[in-house]
Parts: C-alpha cells; structure tokens; sequence
C-alpha cells in the first residue's frame, strides 16, 4: 500500500473528507471539517550507491471550525496514524479566527527492492 493510501485509509474512518494537497482556500463551499496532507521522500540507508530505504515525512492538517473541541479528534488522528505504521506524529496548532488547525508531523520507511524499485 501506498504512503498515500495509508494516510486516506487511516483517516477515512472519521467521515471527514482527506485529499492529498488540496487546497481548500480557493474552493467556494469549504466541508466543515476536513484533512489534507503532503509528502516528500528521500532515500536512506546508502550502500552500493543505492539506497535501501526511501523515508517519507508527512505533513498532515485537519481543519475544523472554532466552535467545537477537537481535543479527542486530535488525539485519535495520532493513534490512527500511528497504527497505520508512521512514527507518533508531533501535533501543532496553526488555528486562527478562521477557524481550528491542527498539524501533524510523521515520517514512515519504505524498503527499496534490489531492483530500485519502492
């Protein structure tokens, strides 16, 4: 499975839509709460000029409106990112008179076959 695809199937669960670098911003009719994220990778792990890991850091946020309490929705993205094999995230909180934001920080580790293939 994709970093991609863990990411949607560990947060699809909630309800709330998850798209991959959307921005909402632009958009005329914003859901009321939702998620993106992003990704970037690099290889690690060097040997024979090739890497033996590619290692993925994630950028997840979750918006949400300022009246509400988020406190246990924000714990359970963690859990559910953290059981979809990603390090426990780092969670801060970018919220604004707009409207709540939460960030969250992880990385995951995928092998690279001999073939360089991830």
């Amino acid at each position: 499975m994709s970093v991609e695809a863990r990411i949607t199937a560990a947060l699809g669960s909630f309800g709330d839509p998850v798209e991959k670098s959307l921005l909402y911003a632009s958009a005329a009719d914003l859901p009321p709460r939702y998620y993106t994220f992003a990704c970037s990778s690099q290889g690690e792990d060097w040997a024979d000029d090739e890497p033996g890991f590619e290692l993925w850091q994630v950028n997840v946020h979750f918006f949400a409106p300022l009246d509400g309490n988020y406190t246990r929705r924000v714990r359970q993205t963690k859990l559910a990112l953290h059981q979809a094999g990603f390090t426990w995230p780092r969670c801060y909180d970018a919220s604004d008179q707009e409207g709540q934001h939460f960030v969250f920080e992880c990385e995951i580790a995928e092998e690279v076959d001999p073939d360089g293939q991830v």
